[in-house]
């Protein structure tokens, strides 16, 4: 019996890590879409961290909701004009006045940018994560050649 406790335990630390790490990376990735959609000009109305019923949601001064949903799976941003988180279709209608702060409304070198930016801040991360591993696992060589 208790080798099953140990093997469920271990289990659901892995679990656990798994949906940690995965929430840090689509944290990181939805990070970049909104950061440049909004440096870009384009609004956004929702940044989310899962999917699902909402557990935790707060609106900022710009008017974007930022919200943790019960399923940690994935996230999205929502921009202005979007018709569903997937930013398929042909979106909702927009204001004329609004049509620039809309993804589908901006210039097309906003676009891609918005678009490439959460792949990007992934790269990015994966070049810190493993840089840094790295740079630890150099230092620790250089302590230990030191201490022999």
């Amino acid at each position: 019996m208790m080798t099953l406790l140990d093997g469920l335990g271990g289990f659901l630390w892995t679990a656990a890590s798994f949906v940690v790490a995965l929430s840090i990376i689509v944290a990181v990735h939805e990070y970049g879409h909104y950061i440049v959609g909004r440096w870009s000009g384009i609004r956004a109305e929702v940044f989310s961290l899962g999917f699902g019923p909402r557990l935790f949601s707060r609106r900022d001064r710009r008017g974007t909701l930022w919200q943790v949903a019960a399923i940690p799976l994935g996230g999205y941003v929502r921009f202005l004009g979007d018709s569903n988180a997937a930013s398929a279709g042909s979106g909702a209608e927009v204001a004329p006045e609004l049509s620039r702060q809309s993804l589908g409304g901006a210039p097309l070198w906003a676009r891609f940018a918005t678009v490439a930016a959460g792949p990007v801040f992934n790269f990015v991360l994966s070049i810190l994560v493993f840089g840094g591993f790295s740079l630890i696992t150099a230092f620790a060589t250089s302590l230990t050649q030191l201490t022999v």
